[in-house]
């Protein structure tokens, strides 16, 4: 495999002594790209990945090995595994484009070169059986998916296929696992490393670490008193926390104490900054007498008008108001800042709390519809639109999404009119 791939890609091969022949099995990741992507370099890894796996392929098969080929192939060979295919297929549109992509004829040539699909094989015309879904659409609740893990073999191991599963029920990704069941087989792991595994790759040399060492034990602390003076680091309960949380939400360990934290945090963000008097400024007097530190600082300190506030009048007042045991002498005080310059940027209040606009319903179900972001980049990239918030599936199913879109700034154009 060669520089670029590596890295995009993954393989495992081993080798395994099967009688007096030797079986390679072969574990691929290959690269996710489309002929048509906006960044062709995906799918030129893709291509370069297919054709050097193609050669290691023929090169085993040179060596009269058996060998075993299997992984996320990220490569649709036929139409009956694919739902976006079988559409096309009902709607009689073309196909012809879809099937001579770069991926998939080279895939087929790997096919040609003498491996079996162990699926087709038991099932050669069964359709609707995915192993991959559009999680982001929820396409796995309609079945509406791809077939784009494989096990492949070689011809000599052809009889030896019992059975074929595909665990469609098994959760937890936008993949679900497949078995292949052999007779038995006398297989013994080969002593000798390939030279072509990844601990020989001078890319990566040195910088191996195992399992073991991203993982660490947990202390249980139910019924033990944490000391105040611990460390921050000393807590158990740490190591569970992600990085996205601040440091003070981390080290609130208790209910009450992440409580008190978000009362903090609110309470922070309503707090006006205190800047340096100037002329345009109201200056305060405290009731109570400063103390050393606060009369040896230069200089008064003043409130500045940075909250959202409701205008005020450019004439001046002499009216003495209190705020928080200060008094508060506003001779000097001309105008508050939202007041000066007609063109102010800040929003008022009543554009902050609006809230979103009730959404369109869908044309075909009347449903309210669901607002999405567009995140594929381009022209469209961070723009919002509404969409039907059934999940993806075939055409006609009343469970399926239908055509119903509509962009979010052209639906609130709409409702001002």
């Amino acid at each position: 495999m060669n520089t670029r791939c590596f890295f995009s890609g993954r393989v495992l091969i081993t080798y395994h002594h099967l009688g007096t022949r030797t079986l390679t099995i072969i574990n691929v990741y290959i690269p996710c790209g489309y002929e048509n992507d906006e960044d062709p370099i995906r799918f030129d890894t893709k291509i370069s990945f297919l054709k050097d796996l193609k050669r290691r392929v023929a090169s085993e098969l040179d060596k009269n090995n058996s060998v075993i080929l299997l992984g996320d192939m990220n490569v649709k060979t036929s139409v009956l595994d694919s739902a976006d295919a079988l559409e096309k297929e009902k709607k009689h549109q073309s196909l012809v484009e879809w099937s001579q992509t770069k991926d998939k004829v080279i895939f087929r040539e790997i096919l040609d070169l003498g491996l079996v699909d162990a699926f087709r094989h038991l099932h050669p015309n069964q359709r609707n059986v995915y192993t991959c879904w559009n999680s982001g659409t929820r396409a796995r609740l309609n079945n509406f998916g791809t077939r784009i893990d494989y096990i492949l073999t070689s011809k000599d191991l052809r009889n030896l296929i019992v059975s074929f599963s595909t665990l469609t029920d098994c959760q937890g990704s936008d993949h679900c696992p497949i078995v292949l069941t052999l007779e038995p087989l006398s297989i013994t792991p080969s002593p000798i490393i390939p030279n072509d595994c990844t601990l020989y790759f001078p890319e990566i040399s040195g910088r191996q670490s195992s399992v073991l060492k991203h993982l660490h034990k947990v202390h249980s602390t139910v019924g033990v008193e944490t000391s105040s003076t611990k460390t921050p680091t000393s807590r158990p309960l740490l190591c569970l926390a992600t990085k996205t949380l601040s440091k003070k939400r981390r080290l609130a360990s208790t209910g009450s104490e992440l409580k008190k934290l978000r009362q903090t945090t609110l309470l922070s963000r309503s707090v006006v900054p205190l800047t340096k008097a100037t002329s345009t400024q109201s200056s305060i007097e405290v009731d109570q007498p400063p103390t050393e530190a606060e009369s040896s600082v230069a200089g008064a300190t003043s409130i500045s008008s940075t909250v959202l506030q409701k205008p005020c009048s450019s004439e001046t007042t002499s009216k003495n108001t209190k705020l928080g045991g200060a008094r508060i002498d506003s001779k000097s005080v001309t105008s508050c800042p939202p007041c000066q310059g007609a063109g102010d940027p800040r929003p008022s209040l009543s554009s902050i709390l609006v809230g979103l606009p009730k959404p369109p319903l869908c044309s075909e179900h009347g449903l309210k519809s669901h607002l999405k972001t567009v995140s594929k980049v381009g022209i469209n990239h961070g723009r919002r639109f509404y969409c039907c918030p059934l999940p993806i599936g075939p055409s006609g199913e009343k469970s399926s999404r239908c055509n119903f879109f509509m962009w979010f700034d052209e639906y609130n154009r709409r409702r001002k009119k």
